[in-house]
């Protein structure tokens, strides 16, 4: 089946799909023994540790090799003396599995990290062990073990006061577009390991070890068209759920910046760190515009002010510009068609 039938199949492809995840992780269970290792796949396993440094230099030598193995990350602290990570990593298809094991930590990845990085990616988290906390695009989560969590490019903060122990997939960019129109809606989203969708992707993504990838039970292909596929039906459900509240949130932030006669689109995605298409894509869905919000956050507040005793003294033209209109004319026009009634009839309506 190509990829785009997979992905936008209705409920018989659903269910064949969760029959086919569910019987992809009875498939992998029972090959994955690390102490049995195939090269049939050509590829190697990368090996990462810091043991055999002096502990002053541990962080340092980390610092060194960590864009290469996942991404720029700059700011770091709370750095136990005793600092360590072993992380092993191999090629999975287009993506890549690493097993990550490391100290407790806090970091964060800044807006300059993002300027320095070449590679756009998006990654897949399962911690196996300590519960560990995260902030991504205004959203806030703790993960226990086993719970699902995907990071897109972007600035976020990990919080790892017990140090961070389980499985991340570095998946392309590209790639994860192929399964998901807007993956930026999924990022920074919690998948609690108990949930629905949970119960289907942490067994096959904890499964998905470097070691695994050097010795799959399937081609590598067939699991990474898999797992692009398994994420693809879980975006349908979960963008049904998460689009109400993008939405709400996108009007909120227009009410609070529509006094700039200046604002766009990209103005308010990036004061909610979305792509601009996402931005429109929501509004859509609700059936609805910027534009048209635009005008409407104006006009509430052109109303409020025309109708409050306080603000009595100031003048239409002070009012326009108060409430983000260009001129007086788009103001007049804009209240007569939203509330059928002009300025001065507003107005009047306090006397």
């Amino acid at each position: 089946m190509a990829r785009t039938e997979q992905k936008q199949g209705g409920l018989p492809a659903r269910l064949l799909a969760l029959d086919v995840a569910k019987a992809l992780f009875r498939a992998i269970a029972p090959h994955s023994n690390p102490g049995r290792l195939s090269m049939a796949t050509g590829e190697t396993l990368q090996k990462f540790s810091t043991r055999a440094i002096p502990q002053a230099h541990r962080f340092d030598y980390w610092m060194s090799v960590l864009s290469d193995s996942l991404w720029q990350v700059t700011e770091w602290s709370d750095i136990p003396a005793d600092f360590n990570v072993e992380l092993r990593s191999a090629k999975l298809g287009s993506l890549t599995t690493l097993s990550e094991c490391i100290s407790p930590h806090r970091s964060r990845r800044t807006h300059t990290d993002l300027g320095r990085s070449e590679e756009r990616s998006y990654h897949l988290f399962v911690s196996t062990a300590p519960a560990w906390g995260f902030e991504h695009r205004g959203i806030h989560g703790r993960l226990k073990n086993g719970d699902v969590l995907m990071l897109a490019e972007g600035e976020h903060e990990t919080i790892c006061p017990d140090g961070f122990t389980g499985i991340i997939l570095k998946c392309p960019e590209d790639w994860m577009r192929t399964w998901l129109p807007h993956p930026e809606l999924l990022a920074g989203q919690t998948l609690a390991h108990d949930s629905k969708w949970g119960r289907v992707l942490s067994p096959i993504i904890r499964q998905m070890t470097p070691e695994f990838a050097l010795a799959p039970p399937l081609p590598q292909q067939v699991l990474v068209d898999q797992l692009g596929a398994i994420l693809g039906l879980f975006a349908g459900d979960a963008h049904g759920q998460l689009m109400p509240d993008l939405t709400e949130r996108i009007r909120e932030c227009i009410r609070e910046r529509c006094g700039d006669p200046g604002l766009t689109a990209e103005d308010i995605a990036r004061a909610l760190d979305v792509p601009p298409r996402v931005l429109h894509h929501a509004l859509s869905t609700a059936s609805s515009c910027f534009a048209a919000e635009l005008i409407s956050a104006r006009v509430a507040v052109a109303v409020s002010l025309l109708t409050s005793r306080l603000c009595k003294q100031m003048t239409l033209p002070e009012i326009a510009v108060q409430s983000g209109f260009s001129s007086q004319a788009h103001f007049s026009r804009a209240l007569k068609k939203r509330t059928g009634h002009g300025p001065l009839e507003l107005r009047r309506a306090l006397w």
